[in-house]
């Protein structure tokens, strides 16, 4: 590229010195001499192989740039996930399916269990399961629909306001009234709160009876009252 700058610029001067000899070799008739008119032509002829010299190294160019481009798109993404955020291994169906099992006093199928296990020797419930139980709680718990739920799994300190400024009617250009709130510091910890459904030996073995729904309802509304 530099090589075709440097010929460019040749040329623009090489055509700027042949337009300046021609104007100052043409007689008061606008006429060259013979021998004023060869050596214009020898620079006119200059001016173009150097266009046509600029010309093929465009070309050149032009076609390793081509050559040069991949024959193929790059491989930006992982091959082993699809598209989407990586799905959580307790909102798995196999997952949910052996947590079933096991509330049904059956063996698990697909072993998955022991990727999620808790720390006290259980299994974490599936991440389904899970959201029906909070999303029954809305129902069973009146405040907890209308509050502001913070979820938190250790102790969280939460700054609230214990006195709140007063507004005071004010004369014109009289002094303002200072009036300060007060803050304090409230303390939300974790706390246990458990629940034990109790289900007949004929529900557990019957396929058709939806437990899971029943579980969670009834977490839900033990929960939530």
């Amino acid at each position: 590229m530099n090589k075709i700058l440097e010929l460019r610029e040749k040329r623009a001067k090489a055509w700027d010195a042949a337009k300046a000899f021609l104007d100052s070799k043409r007689s008061g008739d606008g006429l060259l001499s013979a021998e004023d008119t060869a050596v214009y032509d020898k620079m006119e002829a200059d001016v173009m192989a150097l266009g046509k010299e600029i010309e093929r190294l465009e070309r050149q160019s032009a076609i390793d740039a081509e050559l040069s481009k991949a024959t193929s798109a790059p491989i930006t993404n992982n091959p082993e996930k699809t598209g989407g955020a990586p799905k959580s291994i307790r909102a798995a169906a196999e997952y949910r399916a052996d947590f079933l099992n096991i509330l049904r006093g059956k063996a698990p199928v697909n072993n998955v269990l022991s990727t999620s296990p808790d720390t006290d020797g259980g299994y974490l419930v599936p991440a389904e399961f899970e959201n029906r139980i909070v999303a029954g709680l809305e129902e069973a718990n009146v405040v907890r629909s209308i509050a502001k739920v913070i979820t938190t799994s250790a102790e969280r300190k939460i700054p609230v306001a214990a006195t709140h400024s007063t507004a005071q009617w004010t004369a014109e250009n009289a002094a303002y009234t200072e009036s300060n709130p007060t803050f304090a510091q409230k303390t939300i910890d974790a706390f246990k709160l458990t629940d034990l459904v109790k289900i007949s030996v004929e529900l557990l073995q019957d396929s058709m009876f939806d437990l899971e729904s029943y579980i969670a309802l009834e977490f839900a509304r033990a929960f939530g009252v």
